[in-house]
């Protein structure tokens, strides 16, 4: 965009006048110039020569009608107001799109996606009181604490057993291939309630949350210091992540964590 800016200034400052030759008259006219446009947004050139020939006495003299300088410089302005136009149009954010949402990291055995529109109950936001807001930041830190430790007893008790499950599975991968991914200093950042819910005897809670973390993977063959030990990420920067976590409490049971988005 600056260069096309640039170019454009260039063309105001030395633009000449065109001429634009018109036959009123007569067989014998011809075209006096030729007009040729040159870079992306159409530098204009004349390439007009001016010959001095005998004109007959019988032929019609061309009327020559020159366009002004004020005039090309409202072409080339409104010309620039047309493209940043554009430009700004096409760099205009656009609306969130929350179609991602349904692409889930792991669903939970006990909420497979929405409830049934039959099943489904919405609940106001509002309800959510700030005791629940304050279970479901210990849930944040009790599960990555625990995730770092690879403590898959302690995980048991925050979360469904489909979520159990994946968290096992992902374990075991890491330590297949030898690493250990640790997720420390747990700061919530930020958390917004995005839908609540009811499905017979149970509730559903989902929010948005931000958070930033320590966030780093070692391998565990590798001493600390010696090359390859850091696998990925830092153990000194903090990082921000972003998920969306839903929560359900049974009747009379506690809240732990059905479903992570991202």
């Amino acid at each position: 965009m600056k260069l096309i800016t640039a170019g454009l200034l260039i063309a105001l400052i030395g633009a000449p006048k065109v001429s634009i030759a018109t036959a009123t008259g007569g067989a014998g006219s011809s075209d006096s110039g030729l007009l040729r446009a040159s870079g992306s947004l159409g530098v204009i050139t004349s390439s007009a020569q001016a010959t001095d020939v005998d004109t007959p006495a019988n032929a019609t003299t061309p009327r020559t009608e020159t366009l002004s300088s004020e005039a090309i410089l409202l072409l080339l302005v409104l010309l620039i107001a047309a493209t940043l136009f554009y430009f700004l149009k096409l760099q205009r954010p656009s609306l969130p799109d929350f179609s991602g949402l349904s692409e889930r990291r792991q669903v939970g055995n006990t909420l497979s996606g929405t409830p049934p529109p039959a099943s489904k109950q919405p609940i106001s936001v509002d309800h959510i009181t700030s005791a629940d807001k304050d279970t479901f930041q210990h849930l944040l830190l009790d599960i990555h604490a625990a995730w770092s430790r690879q403590d898959l007893t302690e995980l048991r008790q925050f979360v469904t057993p489909g979520m159990a499950q994946y968290f096992s599975a992902a374990l075991a991968d890491n330590t297949s291939q030898d690493i250990r991914n640790h997720i420390d200093d747990v700061l919530l950042l930020r958390a917004e309630i995005l839908e609540a819910w009811s499905e017979h005897t149970t509730q559903y809670v989902t929010a948005k949350l931000r958070w930033s973390s320590l966030t780093y993977t070692i391998s565990l063959t590798k001493q600390q210091g010696e090359p390859g030990y850091l696998v990925s990420g830092s153990e000194k920067t903090p990082t921000e992540s972003e998920e969306i976590w839903t929560f359900m409490r049974p009747e009379n049971g506690p809240w732990i964590l059905s479903e992570i988005r991202r």
